[in-house]
């Protein structure tokens, strides 16, 4: 298992590491955040001015070395719009963030798991009908039509905050919350809902779940102590890459609900051209999810031994 472990966390550094480098290229080597475009007009020795302050006169390795160095101390930079800490600004938004990721997975988990072994265990009955229309529906419909649709319909009801809202009204964070987090589920949930029902119909069909059965054992014990362990597998594998996702930022959620989180803040440093942000932004969704990948192959490793020789 050790090995396991340490030759994952090496592919993991080489990972980031390449992406950190092609992100940079990007943003700071093939694009020109200072230069004149459209109505703005940046004159040149204004141009040199900025690029001093901002470390951008150096070549391309130093810039690197120098923003990989920072990045290690928390130090990323400051952005071009008002010149504040990119940290202070990530660190605002995070939290938010991570709140939307854990109400959505565990919205997904629940609905999800549950859907997929009530199609499993009464196969072609209704209610596996039932769900493969819903999650085939549910698939086949676009998460930005789904937040448009809870916006306009949704918004302003019961305990659901209204959307668009003035910037000096205010919603409490377990309200503000709810609709993103609905519009991400329902794919989710569709998608574990799907992988839940494959992947038990598999185990069910296995020698030790007949043998279970053979010795007298109740279809409830069959179901949730011998068939679930191996049939959560797969769900969760997506799930870890889910919450990495997530994490990382839900840009068109976010950005559709107004809600602060890394996802909107990224989409207002796109209009802005605010590289530092995006640079940090996307960096930081990197390593989450690059993280998150990690833990979950040494989580389904530890569930399938089998996966270690591999």
């Amino acid at each position: 298992m050790g090995k396991f472990v340490i030759r994952r966390l090496a592919q993991a550094i080489m990972v980031v590491i390449a992406a950190t480098i092609l992100l940079f290229i990007g943003l700071f080597v093939l694009g020109d955040p200072f230069a004149s475009s459209g109505d703005k007009v940046v004159p040149p020795a204004t141009q040199e001015i900025l690029r001093a302050k901002f470390g951008m006169d150096h070549s391309v390795p130093v810039q690197y070395l120098t923003y990989l160095g920072n990045l290690f101390t928390g130090d990323l930079g400051v952005d071009f719009d008002q010149r504040r800490p990119v940290a202070d600004m990530l660190a605002q938004a995070v939290p938010a963030t991570a709140r939307l990721a854990l109400v959505a997975i565990i919205l997904d988990v629940i609905i999800g798991v549950v859907a997929g072994i009530i199609a499993a265990v009464w196969r072609y009955s209704f209610w596996d009908v039932l769900v493969t229309i819903l999650t085939t529906l549910a698939i086949g419909v676009p998460v930005f039509v789904i937040g448009i649709w809870l916006r306009q319909t949704v918004s302003g009801v019961w305990v659901f905050p209204q959307v668009p809202r003035t910037f000096t009204e205010l919603a409490p964070w377990y309200t503000e919350v709810l609709l993103p987090a609905i519009t991400l589920a329902i794919v989710d949930a569709a998608f574990i809902a799907r992988l839940m029902r494959g992947s038990m119909l598999e185990v069910l069909r296995m020698d030790y779940i007949r043998t279970a059965r053979a010795k007298g054992l109740s279809e409830r014990t069959v179901i949730m102590k011998h068939a679930f362990r191996n049939s959560i597998i797969p769900v969760v594998t997506y799930v870890g890459i889910s919450i990495g996702v997530l994490l990382g930022g839900a840009i068109i959620t976010e950005t559709l609900f107004q809600y602060n989180g890394v996802g909107f803040l990224l989409y207002k440093s796109i209009l802005q051209n605010n590289n530092p942000v995006i640079m940090a932004i996307t960096t930081f969704a990197v390593l989450v999810y690059v993280g998150l990948s990690m833990i979950v192959d040494i989580l389904y490793a530890y569930l399938d031994p089998r996966i270690r020789l591999s």
